[in-house]
């Protein structure tokens, strides 16, 4: 049997695992959790099973069949500090499962009707430890506890199971009541004494009962158990073999309910792709988690950077250029920015210019601002770039003297070197010819677009950099766009494998606008396969190459 590998990750890390479709699997030995492990795959996203450690408990997370599911070993016994009780306990308190399902071994009580393999399912366990002993006899208190009714049901209509033991024997499907004491049973003359007792119970074990008093009555639990030896001094005799057996045969029986889809409805826990897929179905808040433009609706999914501070900075003195490449989020930073200092500003929007002369964009500029401020009917009609010029220059020396305002222009629609360079002499003027305007100097431009301005500004414009400061923007760091896949995994509940997101992060480049198309795509395929996955990051790779 290959040994599982593990991948470990601190609990805060994958809290959106712990929701209550996660079931909880509980072994008392070694053993148990050897072979339940063998069991599990990893969950999607993940290399191995991930392995937590949390207080006194350890946790791993895997895929059981269809199911999302969480396993922890607690010690022999229910009463002990590690038991059964309190592990169980302090699991239900972190991990807020809906069932609990404990599997392992147990002892039968009839080799002549019993053999090693058969599978008990408890109708109910009985703690008969629990006692009053008095001078005639002893009476018990202990109080039984009835399993699920749901989970008991689902077991009970189990058909056609068969299940061939490493001795050639089919192993038995056995309901009962099943007892559980603290003390570990290997005397024939015990054994036939609790026989006596309890002649309704086919089987013992330990750690029940402090499963299901941890449980209570608000979560479906349940104990499935093989039959690994007979309580009757026997218990050395090919222990390993037999234990092995035991555990096999427990869960197999249980991976038929982990295959179905619908087995654990009821109980509002669906296999664990159906809730991926159904969850991103649902997500109301696909436009505002990737969101193209920024307005403050979108601060809890925008991502800060040191460019965010760095732009702060320099705009309480300056103006600012920010220039960068396609893609990097400079539109989004400076009206992210813009916004926060809660000053007047107007936004000049130029793409609709496009294929126009640099000329015109200086009219647009001039409509914009005047229109926004005293209405169409205040439109003047400039000539040429001069009239233009004076006119911008008026209406804002008659209307925000000694006043704050940002004058942010954005997509200018510039294709050619010799366009760059008329642009860029032509607004430096305004603002330098601004400054010489008492009662204009609070008057900020701020501007972006994807060449370096400040390589076009000619010898008598250098006054331009007591006005403006030129910031260029670089595609994103590593961490800034891992930052920015977490919180998009984290509110959609998706989960990407370590290597998938490595390809993810690596094929974008720096780029928001690549992750943001990559996780629309799967929004709009809602699909969260492994094979989907990729062909959306090549095809992504295409558009956006």
């Amino acid at each position: 049997m290959s040994k599982q590998d593990y991948i470990e990750i601190e609990c805060e890390k994958i809290e959106h695992l712990l929701k209550e479709d996660l079931i909880l699997l509980v072994t008392a030995t070694d053993l148990e959790t050897e072979f339940t492990h063998t069991n599990l795959k990893p969950i999607d996203g993940y290399s191995n099973i991930i392995q937590v450690f949390e207080g006194n408990q350890t946790y791993y997370f895997g895929m059981f069949g269809l199911y999302k599911v969480a396993h922890v070993q607690c010690a022999m016994g229910s009463i002990s500090r590690a038991s059964s009780i309190m592990t169980v306990s302090t699991a239900l308190g972190k991990l807020k499962s809906k069932i609990v399902i404990m599997v392992g071994i147990a002892f039968g009580v009839d080799e002549k009707k019993q053999k090693i393999g058969d599978v008990f399912v408890a109708e109910s366990v009985i703690p008969y430890n629990i006692k009053r002993v008095s001078k005639d006899k002893d009476i018990s208190r202990g109080i039984e506890t009835q399993s699920s009714q749901i989970l008991l049901n689902r077991f009970k209509n189990i058909k056609n199971w068969e299940h061939t033991t490493i001795q050639d024997k089919k192993s038995e499907l056995i309901f009962t009541r099943l007892l559980s004491g603290e003390e570990l049973v290997d005397n024939l003359e015990h054994r036939n004494s609790l026989v006596a007792q309890y002649p309704d119970s086919k089987g013992g074990e330990m750690e029940g009962a402090g499963v299901y008093s941890a449980c209570g009555s608000k979560i479906d639990c349940i104990l499935v158990k093989g039959i690994c030896d007979f309580a009757d001094g026997e218990k050395g005799k090919n222990k390993r073999q037999n234990q092995e057996i035991a555990i096999t045969a427990a869960l197999n029986l249980c991976s038929i309910l982990f295959s179905s889809e619908t087995v654990f409805k009821e109980l509002q826990v669906l296999p664990f792709k159906t809730k991926l897929t159904e969850s991103l179905s649902e997500n109301k808040n696909i436009n505002e988690v990737l969101f193209d433009f920024y307005d403050g609706t979108k601060e809890p999914y925008y991502i800060e950077r040191e460019s965010d501070t760095t732009f702060n900075q320099v705009l309480n003195q300056y103006g600012i250029w920010v220039f960068g490449p396609s893609g990097c989020g400079k539109s989004n930073l400076i009206i992210r920015n813009i916004l926060k200092t809660k000053k007047e500003f107007i936004q000049i929007n130029l793409a609709p210019c496009i294929g126009q002369d640099v000329e015109s964009f200086f009219k647009e500029i001039l409509y914009e601002i005047s229109s926004k401020v005293g209405g169409v009917h205040s439109q003047f009609q400039p000539s040429n770039f001069s009239e233009c010029s004076r006119e911008l220059i008026s209406f804002l020396n008659k209307n925000y003297e000694n006043k704050e305002l940002i004058i942010f222009i954005e997509e200018i629609p510039i294709n050619s070197e010799k366009e760059q360079k008329e642009f860029a002499e032509k607004i430096f003027s305004i603002i330098i010819s601004k400054n010489f305007i008492n009662g204009l100097s609070k008057i900020k431009f701020v501007l972006s677009s994807i060449e370096n301005p400040s390589k076009n500004i000619p010898i008598v414009q250098q006054k331009i950099h007591q006005q403006i400061s030129f910031i260029q923007l670089e595609y994103w760091k590593e961490d800034d766009i891992i930052n920015l896949i977490e919180l998009i995994l984290k509110e959609f509940k998706l989960i990407l494998k370590p290597e998938l997101k490595k390809e993810l992060i690596a094929s974008a480049k720096g780029s928001p606008r690549f992750i943001k198309k990559f996780f629309r795509s799967i929004y709009t395929l809602n699909k969260v396969d492994d094979k989907t996955l990729r062909i959306i990051l090549k095809e992504t790779e295409r558009e956006l190459s």
